[in-house]
C-alpha cells in the first residue's frame, strides 16, 4: 500500500512556537514529530511512502534522508511548484509518480496509531477514517447515515461531543480521475463531491488522536510526550 503524506502546509497558527520551519518536523521529545507518524505507518505494514511537500521542503527532505535504515522502506519526494491545497497536493502527486491504484492519504501534523492507517486499508475506498471527540468545534463534525455512509460535513464551530476527520483516507485513483491536477481542497472540494455521489465509507477509530496544529496542542504534546498521551 502505497502512503501520501500530507506535509507541505505553511504552519501559520505556530509560528509563534516553531518560527519558519515547517510544521511537520517540530521537535517533540528530541525526534521530529514526523519520525512518529512514519513510525506507525511501519507498524501497519506502509512502506510505499510519498512525502507531498511546499512550505520548507527542504526541511521534511532532511529529515526522511535520516530516518532509521529501514530496507522495506521506499521514499518518493514531491514538491509542489506553488501552495495546492491539500486536494491538490494529491493530485499533483499522483500525476508526477504517475500511480493508478489504492492508496492512503494523510496528514503530517497529526499523530494516530498502526490501527488508523489498517482501518482505512481494510475498508474499501473511499473510505473515510473518522474519531470520536468530546468538542467538535475546531475540526467540524461528520454525519453518517444508518449504513456507515459520509452523509454530510459540518463547517467548524459546532460544539459539543461528535464524530470528526482524522485526516486519513483510504482511495483509489479511480475516483479522482474527474479533478484536474489543480489547487484544491480535499475537504471543500473532493470530499464534497464523493458524499454527494454517496461512495464515502466511514471507518471508525478510537485510538489516539494527536494533533499539533495549534500552539496549545502541540505544547500539550511536547510537555507530555507522544507515547504517554496514547
Amino acid at each position: 500500500m502505497k502512503a501520501l503524506i500530507l506535509c507541505g502546509g505553511l504552519g501559520t497558527r505556530l509560528r509563534s512556537v516553531i518560527g519558519p520551519s515547517q510544521k511537520a518536523v517540530a521537535d517533540v521529545d528530541g525526534r521530529p514529530f514526523l519520525s512518529y507518524v512514519v513510525e506507525e505507518l511501519a507498524k501497519a505494514g506502509i512502506h510505499d511512502l510519498v512525502f507531498c511537500t511546499h512550505y520548507q521542503s527542504e526541511q521534511v527532505e532532511s529529515v526522511v534522508a535520516n530516518l532509521p535504515a529501514n530496507p522495506a522502506r521506499s521514499v518518493t519526494i514531491v514538491r509542489e511548484p506553488s501552495a495546492m491545497g491539500t486536494g491538490g497536493a494529491i493530485l499533483h502527486a499522483l500525476s508526477k509518480i504517475g500511480y493508478d491504484g489504492p492508496f492512503i492519504s494523510l496528514n503530517a501534523d497529526t499523530y494516530l496509531d498502526a490501527n488508523a492507517y489498517r482501518r482505512a486499508i481494510e475498508t474499501c475506498p473511499p473510505t473515510l477514517v473518522v474519531t470520536q471527540v468530546s468538542d467538535c468545534e475546531r475540526y467540524g463534525a461528520i454525519q453518517l447515515d444508518d449504513n456507515g455512509k459520509v452523509r454530510a460535513l459540518t463547517e467548524k464551530g459546532k460544539t459539543g461531543p461528535g464524530l470528526i476527520s482524522a485526516g486519513v483516507y483510504g482511495l483509489h485513483t479511480r475516483y479522482l480521475s474527474a479533478f484536474p491536477v489543480a489547487a484544491a481542497s480535499m475537504e471543500r472540494d473532493i470530499i464534497p463531491e464523493l458524499v454527494s455521489r454517496a461512495l464515502l465509507t466511514a471507518t471508525v477509530y478510537e485510538g489516539p488522536f494527536l494533533d499539533i496544529g495549534t500552539p496549545d496542542s502541540l505544547k500539550l504534546i511536547r510537555e507530555s510526550g507522544v507515547h504517554k498521551l496514547q
